[in-house]
């Protein structure tokens, strides 16, 4: 698994990942120390391993990507080799409408089996503290078809 960032989005999943039985995580940044600083911070050497970014022509393949910078908020997305992906690979945005188009249009010419974005991440955990507020989990269904069909739209029409 290669997730590319190291900042306050990559440092809120990489535990879950973690958790989740991910058997190697890769972390990719354009500073090399902030990777080696999450990679410290999750404590488990001997399955993440920090990289900077000109190290990812090296890599090779990964099952899932996940894009956890803040650069494609600018439009553009830092050269990444499409080496990285395959035909099952899975890429990520953790950011949605606009912002995830660059990655996931380079996760499609890659060859990934799939490419999503960080809407499903965001009601969810709305629904998430909407439950600790009111003790009640609204059902996030709805929501989300309304919110996809509403991005969609507005991406679209650019």
């Amino acid at each position: 698994m290669l997730l590319l960032g190291a900042g306050g989005a990559a440092r809120g999943v990489a535990p879950a990942l973690l958790d989740a039985g991910i058997r190697a995580l890769y972390i990719a940044n354009r500073t090399a120390a902030r990777a080696d600083a999450l990679a410290d911070a999750l404590g488990e050497p001997a399955r993440v391993h920090p990289r900077g970014w000109d190290d990812l022509p090296a890599l090779g393949e990964f099952d899932l990507l996940v894009n956890a910078t803040s650069a494609t908020r600018g439009g553009t997305l830092p050269a990444l080799p499409m080496a990285l992906a395959g035909p099952r690979s899975v890429a990520v945005d953790l950011g949605y409408g606009e912002a995830a188009v660059p990655f996931l249009a380079w996760a499609r010419a890659a060859g990934c089996v799939r490419a999503l974005d960080g809407l499903g991440m965001l009601v969810e955990q709305a629904a998430e503290s909407f439950l600790l507020w009111h003790g009640v989990r609204p059902d996030t269904d709805p929501v989300y078809a309304q919110l996809r069909a509403q991005a969609d739209a507005l991406v679209s029409a650019d």
